[in-house]
């Protein structure tokens, strides 16, 4: 196998089927080792089970070594690597986050083999193995470095409550309860839970002062958690509609008819749209309901079932725009034909978008026109599937 299908082959974004099939093999084997893991440390399994349980680990453990060996050997196939010798691309991704997640966790087996004691309680490792194929674990990234400056800011805020707190109650505290507030870093055990509101019980102070304190640490602790669930939470929601715009407008960009129509239009439309997607079999929309929505087909096939006939619409053809236009029902039942992907757009929006842009009006009315003989609309006001023919 050459470099570059090994590369395909491990790329966790990579539709191939041998690659989904890599894949299916690697999150089983990540699951059985940390189960194996899990059971060692379970005193009556462990004593029954030993072989098995040697045996799984070695076999998972056997796995990782060779994954990471395959992915240093694919390592000059990453895009940008291009520029790099196969040396120097392979020492860069062997110092990258996944290139040492990757050698943390082909480690268990290696200290397995060298017969370290307690080799085993070492797979829990294996379960970072996840993190290359979870996006939403790397938006979570991309979340936190993207609000550095403020999270840090309000550790900072944190630390500084932390230790005047402790500090304080060293002050408040030290002749009524030595024991437990006899030094400041005694007593930050003690602002720590206090300040998080996990108020364990172990240390409690004995002065009024101190019980005032206390109240005002906790409500200060709510306070900094708060801000940074706010921080955090607000920037995954920006890197969610990120995502889902960049996604939207990648779906959009395969539409013919959105080629044409300038690429502001296009950002606009990508914020309106919305993907969907819809089994083989689906009922995607009835005749006789009301028009509260459109679809541009990206993926797949539709059949559109009219009285007199039954029609078949593929990739950059859309439907039910006239409804929207008339205000009449649908007249035709249309069923996706295979598994497909679509984008709606909504008729409150589609109104709007027509309003602030007469020009996409104009080409939506254009495209109409193209229709079969007996399906083609008359004037707009009269029932009609939209059908796009020219695409």
């Amino acid at each position: 196998m050459d470099r570059q299908r090994l590369y395909m082959l491990l790329n966790p974004d990579s539709p191939a089927r041998a690659a989904r099939l890599f894949r299916l093999v690697h999150h089983v084997l990540v699951a059985t080792g940390i189960a194996a893991m899990l059971a060692d440390t379970v005193p009556f399994i462990a004593a029954e089970h030993d072989p098995v349980l040697r045996a799984v680990y070695y076999l998972v453990g056997a796995f990782f070594v060779a994954e990471y060996v395959l992915r240093l050997i694919a390592a000059p196939e990453k895009p940008g690597n291009e520029h790099h010798g196969p040396l120097r691309a392979r020492l860069v991704w062997a110092v990258s986050l996944g290139g040492i997640l990757d050698l943390l966790c082909a480690l268990p087996a290696i200290a397995a083999l060298a017969r370290a004691p307690s080799a085993s309680l070492f797979g829990f490792v294996w379960a970072f193995k996840y993190i290359r194929y979870s996006p939403g674990l790397a938006s979570i990234g991309r979340v936190v470095r993207k609000a550095q400056q403020p999270l840090l800011s309000v550790l900072l805020g944190f630390a500084i409550v932390l230790l005047t707190a402790a500090s304080i109650a060293y002050l408040v505290e030290r002749h009524a309860n030595p024991e437990a507030f006899g030094s400041i870093p005694a007593a930050l055990w003690w602002a720590i839970v206090t300040m998080t509101t996990t108020g364990y019980g172990d240390v409690v102070p004995q002065t009024m002062a101190g019980r005032i304190l206390a109240g005002v640490v906790m409500m200060s602790g709510i306070l900094v958690f708060a801000l940074w669930a706010g921080i955090l939470a607000s920037g995954y929601a920006e890197e969610l509609r990120r995502r889902e715009f960049l996604r939207t407008w990648e779906l959009v960009a395969k539409v013919p008819f959105f080629h044409n129509i300038g690429a502001s239009l296009i950002a606009e439309v990508a914020r309106l749209l919305l993907p969907r997607e819809f089994p083989a079999g689906a009922v995607i929309m009835r005749r006789g309901q009301a028009g509260d929505c459109m679809y541009f087909i990206i993926d797949g096939e539709v059949e559109i079932r009219l009285q007199t006939q039954e029609l078949y619409l593929g990739p950059g053809q859309f439907f039910g725009e006239v409804a929207l236009l008339t205000g009449a029902p649908r007249n035709a039942t249309v069923v996706a034909a295979q598994s497909c992907t679509l984008l709606s757009l909504d008729i409150v929006d589609f109104h709007e978008l027509l309003a602030r842009n007469p020009e996409l009006a104009r080409i939506i009315h254009e495209e109409a026109q193209q229709r079969p003989g007996d399906v083609a609309p008359s004037p707009l006001g009269e029932p009609a599937l939209a059908i796009d023919e020219s695409a």
